[in-house]
């Protein structure tokens, strides 16, 4: 019985064990590739759905794009997988894409937060992922304007960067199109609906004609002038059903759908009088308008009031496929190609993956295959670069500080970042949700190099652990000239981890300057609460010389813990005193930096940390 307890005790652990996701902290790093290269060798049978019929060279050609998309990247830190893929099939909730053509390709998903499953192998723990597709036919995005699609016409508008990214910096990121691989082809950054971030598309068509077709106000009201009896035979049907024969009700219900009806088309009369002399004007709408802006006097166009001033804001041109082009999507051959993949700068996975793609993908090699084949006639597809290609990295020679701090026994870690090429991510060092920061700078005016910390987080991998247990902490930080009063601070943590990015008790000290010469801020947060009777909790303090008025505004940050005692100082000036503070046997195994994006002038640089043994 013993025995059985024993077992069914070890069954339920290792369950609860392989049940747990792992933390993404400690395989971000690790190169896990693909759950199966599969090397597809092209089909012999095409498919049909609904009334769409893919000929076997179309489904083949999805066979060529899932191998190009596995040559060309190998996920790291995330497990990948690829499914060929066509039009999506109509049902209760998608009637409105009927109209889409002929779409077929390959697409990945990158997991990202994974677990080990009862053999050890990795498998996702949710469906949490990065989206990559390469697409023959494909319309950009999920914005269609679904009041006027019909079953052979499909609208829709595209958010892009240009109006959905308010921010220069990250709008500077999105743009791709002057990468030398790319900037031959159509490229453009969409919003994704209903979601941050968004999907980079590079658009392979010949001769850079681009298949998408902005439509004119007068054909927009059209649209919407054939849509309403569509419109109104759908609700009556549904009506008729959801009421199952209760003429009663059914009379009830029909009156109201006359009475809407009768407000669409009033509105569409007004808009047809307003817009007569502009017809012939693209149409500029919101996202996603729909008959209802018809109703109530709305102007379908800018959704406020007809008798509001116009304004341009929030508003997108309206697209469609030409019916002629979507008829030639049903043969063999694509008529335009479409790269697409998630991408916001701040998203590790989608980070690495975009780094991957416009490195490595063969856009050229992709566009001539299909629309100049003699020009690779013979030819199989190469990456341009492999996907296990390291960039080499440049070593400098270590400053003079540096070499005595490495020799010195009582120096348990130094860094002054003065082997590190300058522009490139500090080596030894883990930076995360990174836009610019994390890079290594020189300062005019200083001697050494410092690492540029804002809207990013930044981690030293080669740190011994755990730091001692009486040491002294000592960093060199700096403000840019002018810093923005009351922005983001930085913030040193250390901690005591049970698992990467799991803090079950730290420190941190956050510092922000002060303006014209005043005194800044320090905030110190502390989590101790085993055993109780130490510290827990956020106090302000006074910093001391640390402003915004000079060129680089630098202090010397230090921090003392001794036994249970915690001292804290700036420039040597004590400016917090615990006596009973930490433990005294307490080990802290983790240390970072960080700092949340503020304006583009608010920038911090870190440099010269030292952990001294006591």
């Amino acid at each position: 019985m013993k025995y059985l307890f024993s077992l069914a005790f070890f069954v339920f652990f290792t369950e609860a064990l392989f049940a747990q996701q792992i933390p993404r902290q400690s395989i971000e790093d690790s190169v896990i590739g693909w759950m199966k290269v599969y090397k597809f060798k092209g089909v012999k049978e095409g498919m049909k759905v609904d009334n769409k019929v893919y000929s076997a060279n179309q489904i083949s050609i999805c066979d060529s794009f899932a191998n190009w998309m596995q040559a060309s990247y190998i996920p790291k830190g995330a497990l990948g997988d690829v499914k060929k893929s066509v039009s999506e099939k109509l049902g209760l909730y998608n009637q409105h894409t009927a109209g889409k053509p002929q779409i077929y390709g390959a697409y990945s998903k990158t997991y990202f937060e994974l677990k080990y499953n009862s053999s050890r192998k990795l498998e996702p723990f949710t469906n949490s992922h990065s989206w990559w597709g390469v697409f023959a036919n494909n319309i950009p995005g999920d914005w269609p304007v679904r009041d006027i699609c019909t079953p052979t016409q499909y609208y829709f508008t595209m958010p892009t960067a240009e109006t959905e990214a308010h921010d220069e910096k990250i709008k500077k990121l999105l743009d791709i199109s002057k990468m030398a691989n790319i900037m031959p082809y159509i490229s453009f950054w969409i919003k994704n609906m209903g979601f941050g971030g968004g999907v980079e598309h590079v658009l392979l068509c010949k001769d850079n004609k681009s298949p998408f077709l902005k439509i004119t106000k007068g054909e927009f009201l059209q649209a919407c002038e054939m849509a309403i009896p569509v419109f109104y035979e759908k609700e009556k049907k549904r009506i008729s059903e959801a009421e199952q024969g209760d003429q009663k009700r059914i009379a009830v219900e029909v009156k109201r759908l006359d009475e809407k009806i009768e407000g669409y088309n009033t509105g569409l009369i007004k808009n047809k009088e307003k817009y007569k002399s502009r017809l012939g004007e693209p149409a500029m709408t919101s996202a996603q308008p729909g008959l209802s802006d018809l109703a109530f006097g709305r102007d379908i166009f800018t959704s406020q009031y007809l008798t509001d001033p116009e304004t341009t804001s929030d508003r997108y041109p309206v697209y469609k496929i030409d019916p002629a082009l979507a008829e030639l999507c049903k043969k063999d051959k694509p008529q335009w190609i479409l790269i697409s993949w998630e991408y916001y700068p701040g998203e590790p996975t989608e980070r690495q993956q975009h780094e991957a793609i416009i490195n490595n993908f063969n856009f050229e090699y992709v566009y001539n295959f299909f629309f100049a084949p003699e020009k690779v006639k013979g030819q199989p597809y190469q990456p341009l670069r492999s996907p296990t290609f390291k960039e080499t990295v440049v070593i400098s020679e270590a400053s003079e500080a540096s070499k005595i701090n490495k020799t010195d026994k009582s120096i348990h870690y130094f860094e002054d970042f003065s082997t590190n090429a300058i522009g490139k991510k500090p080596v030894g060092w883990r930076s995360e949700y990174g836009l610019d920061g994390g890079v290594v700078e020189k300062l005019d005016g200083l001697n050494g190099n410092w690492v540029l910390i804002t809207g990013n987080t930044i981690t030293p991998n080669q740190l011994k652990k755990p730091l001692p247990q009486n040491f002294t902490l000592t960093y060199d930080l700096v403000a840019s000239q002018n810093f923005t009063w009351g922005a983001k601070g930085l913030t040193l943590q250390l901690s005591k981890e049970t698992s990467p990015g799991n803090a079950e008790s730290f420190l941190k000290l956050k510092l922000r300057p002060g303006f014209d010469g005043k005194d800044g801020e320090a905030t110190l947060e502390t989590k101790f609460p085993s055993p109780p009777g130490y510290s827990n909790g956020s106090q302000w303090y006074a910093a001391p010389g640390f402003s915004n008025n000079k060129k680089n505004n630098q202090v010397t940050v230090a921090i003392k813990k001794k036994e249970e005692m915690l001292q804290v100082f700036i420039d040597n000036k004590k400016i917090v005193e615990y006596e009973k503070a930490i433990p005294a046997a307490h080990l802290f195994n983790a240390l970072s930096f960080f700092s949340y994006n503020s304006e583009a002038n608010d920038k911090f640089y870190i440099s010269n940390i030292k952990i001294t043994k006591d």
